[in-house]
């Protein structure tokens, strides 16, 4: 390994970086305790969970000490226990739990339907009971309860947030350069030194004892009053009016006054802030707008965003955020500089102005990004709008550098109701749906609906058939994705891991998560696999002959554990081929492996007696991750992905992954990181002692094998 990579990680970027990156569809991360389940119940629990995208990492407990322990150690997101067995029951786990003061949810998994099973763990405030045959409902109640958990986790943030951003509030209200007074009704219950001083008063108290309509003259007392109550009544942001206000010696000033409702020391209030001329109007407006388009900028989005979000909650308000990302700004500015793009900018933003009614928001937050809050409560408006803009956007030709230019945009759509999530969350949505128009076979240039996880969920059956067809007809395609090796010198290997895809409708692409879960049939899943490896075999031979020195990975299904013809057709196939059976490494999950131990260690020792290799990938998602070692011997051990995405959040869990990879390390394992995102990863795992790295930050997966591994 080169020195320099002894500094800082930076040559792990310069060697191994491919400049091009799209991040890797993430799983979801769930902390399990399984409290006297088996190693046979917890297999299929964990399966079923890894096949929804959520990716379990479990700790098996079976009595009180155990339980208690794990509860010390981390945070947990659920609690997943059986029909009691022993002395330590879900009873006492619960009267623990409401003890500890810990929030976690607990499930009860039972063999079969028993109405006598689930009225009893309902009496003992256990959040579900539910048959482990029944896996779609075991799926739907463990979702259920993660959401459930997630959304009260939030909230709790959200009320400590919310507490610091009020006592932050008001130190910034203290110490502003404006004149501001709060109160609640006319009774002034807070004001700072600058309205002191704009109004005469010697301290706080002499202001007080006044009510807040006698800051101003007797004329426009009755206007003032009325102001203040439309603010209560009809949930408005902000209200902006001009009054004659006065002094404590009588003297009368015109006051530019702001008026708002906040939350003060947990009670409602209103916020009242003076500015003693109108020059501030356009030194707002001027800090507000983007230089370059002319159009409101960030700031002034998040300002406005958050008020129609609040206003939203109230109901009545709905409307649709359009996020808008130009497709080729990047590269018109690498071709005509950042003169070229800016025109670009400047024409579309023209072209916006005309096309959007001074009723909507229209802003500029980003380069290459616009935004518009479409006040409509019909959504098909919405997209009819958006399409019309997709269109003459996709149309407008620019002049830059004396050249034309184009470019088309994508354009996500995100709902505002009285169902709305916080802003970050609205704006994140329609950023997720624009940029879901970007992929291998898509270019941008149309419009998206962020559609919620459940109605994806709800489209699940509809795709049933059109999956199993193409998986009967074999409408599937190979990719590789290469495994770098962080210690080796060696000039010569060349590892990949084979991915399969399914060539759905439109051409979109399915990994193997998304469809065999689908497909109940074993016929059907070792027809799959069997086809995955003679396709793969072929790859190799061409490979092979090309004088590369070629190793590929490929996944087997636990169904093919218990298929013995295989292995015949494969030995034979290798030496039809005159493949050597070394240069095969077969991927199993390590929760199969616990589902079929037996089956898994009598196919690997015949695999191993072909001289091929043996992979345990996802290891340490399961409780029994110690005794998978002993079942199966493995040359090489893929952690599970879960690890790498946690690296650097928590000091504890950074150590207990070193120690796992030392612990693997000393037993010869040949050790592999998976979803590899970024520079500060690949030099933790580097340091962490990992002998290969995979992930989209080395390559995406491709249709052939051309990845530069000897480049420096």
């Amino acid at each position: 390994m080169p020195q320099a990579i002894e500094i800082d990680g930076n040559a792990l970027l310069e060697k191994y970086g491919s400049g091009h990156h799209r991040r890797q569809r993430l799983r979801k991360n769930v902390q399990l305790l399984f409290l006297g389940l088996s190693a046979e119940e917890t297999a299929p629990l964990i399966t079923l969970l890894r096949t929804s995208r959520i990716s379990p990492r479990g700790k098996q407990v079976n009595n009180e000490q155990e339980f208690l322990d794990a509860l010390s150690e981390r945070s947990w997101d659920l609690i997943l226990c059986t029909i009691d067995r022993g002395e330590f029951t879900s009873k006492h786990a619960i009267s623990h739990l409401k003890r500890l003061h810990k929030d976690i949810p607990i499930i009860q998994i039972i063999p079969s339907s028993d109405s006598q099973l689930l009225l009893q763990g309902l009496k003992n405030h256990l959040q579900a009971v539910v048959p482990l045959d029944e896996k779609e409902l075991v799926l739907i109640h463990i979702r259920k309860e993660l959401d459930s958990l997630d959304h009260r986790r939030r909230l709790r943030q959200a009320e400590a947030a919310l507490a610091e951003a009020e006592k932050r509030n008001v130190q910034l209200m203290q110490s502003s350069k404006n004149a501001i007074v709060c109160s609640q009704g006319n009774d002034i219950v807070f004001c700072n030194e600058s309205f002191l001083d704009l109004f005469g008063y010697d301290n706080s108290e002499q202001a007080t004892e006044k009510g807040l309509s006698n800051l101003f003259t007797y004329d426009d007392r009755a206007e003032f009053s009325e102001q203040l109550a439309s603010l209560s009544e009809e949930h408005s942001g902000e209200i902006i009016l001009q009054l004659t206000a006065q002094r404590t010696d009588r003297s009368e000033f015109t006051a530019n006054l702001e008026l708002s409702n906040i939350e003060f020391n947990g009670d409602k209030a209103v916020r009242a802030l003076f500015r003693v001329d109108d020059h501030h109007i356009g030194h707002l407006l001027s800090e507000d707008l983007d230089f370059i388009s002319g159009l409101y900028n960030k700031e002034h989005l998040h300002k406005q965003l958050e008020q129609i979000v609040q206003q939203a909650l109230h109901g009545g308000n709905d409307c649709s955020l359009l996020h808008i990302e130009l497709d080729q700004l990047e590269q018109i500015r690498s071709r005509f500089g950042n003169e070229g793009s800016d025109q670009v900018i400047r024409d579309i933003s023209a072209l916006l102005r005309k096309m959007v009614n001074k009723a909507h928001l229209l802003t500029h937050p980003e380069d290459n990004t616009f935004v518009i809050i479409f006040r409509d409560p019909n959504v098909e408006n919405a997209q009819a709008f958006a399409e019309t803009l997709c269109k003459k956007i996709a149309s407008n030709t620019s002049q830059a550098a004396g050249v034309s230019a184009q470019t088309t945009c994508s354009i996500g759509i995100s709902l505002i109701n009285d169902n709305t999530p916080p802003m970050q969350e609205v704006l994140a949505r329609a950023e997720s749906a624009a940029k879901s128009l970007h992929s291998d076979t898509k270019k941008g240039n149309g419009v998206q609906l962020h559609i919620p996880e459940a109605t994806v969920t709800e489209q699940h059956n509809d795709e049933f058939m059109r999956i199993c067809k193409a998986v009967d007809e074999k409408e599937f395609r190979l990719l590789f994705q290469p495994i770098v090796n962080l210690t080796s010198e060696n000039e010569t290997e060349q590892h990949y891991e084979v991915l399969l895809r399914l060539l759905s409708d439109e051409e979109n692409e399915l990994s193997p998560n998304e469809f065999m879960n689908a497909i109940s049939d074993p016929a059907i899943a070792l027809k799959v696999d069997r086809w995955v490896i003679e396709h793969s075999l072929r790859n190799l031979k061409r490979s092979l002959k090309q004088k590369h020195n070629s190793t590929l990975f490929i996944n087997i299904s636990v169904h093919t554990l218990n298929d013995q013809k295989l292995l015949v057709w494969l030995a034979e196939a290798l030496r039809r081929n005159n493949i050597p059976a070394d240069r095969l490494v077969f991927q199993i999950s390590e929760n199969d492996v616990t589902i079929s131990p037996k089956q898994a260690r009598l196919y690997t020792e015949k695999l191993h007696k072909m001289h091929c290799r043996v992979c345990i990938k996802h290891f340490g998602s399961s409780p029994e991750e110690s005794d998978i070692l002993k079942q199966v011997r493995a040359d090489f051990i893929k952690l599970d992905g879960s690890y790498i995405q946690e690296l650097g959040q928590d000091t504890n869990q950074d150590e207990q992954f070193f120690n796992l990879v030392q612990q693997l390390s000393s037993m010869d394992k040949i050790t592999i990181a998976p979803l590899v995102e970024n520079t500060k990863a690949m030099a933790t795992l580097w340091k962490a002692g990992v002998d290969y790295v995979q992930g989209f930050y080395l390559q995406p997966p491709r249709e052939k094998m051309d990845y530069d591994f000897f480049a420096e």
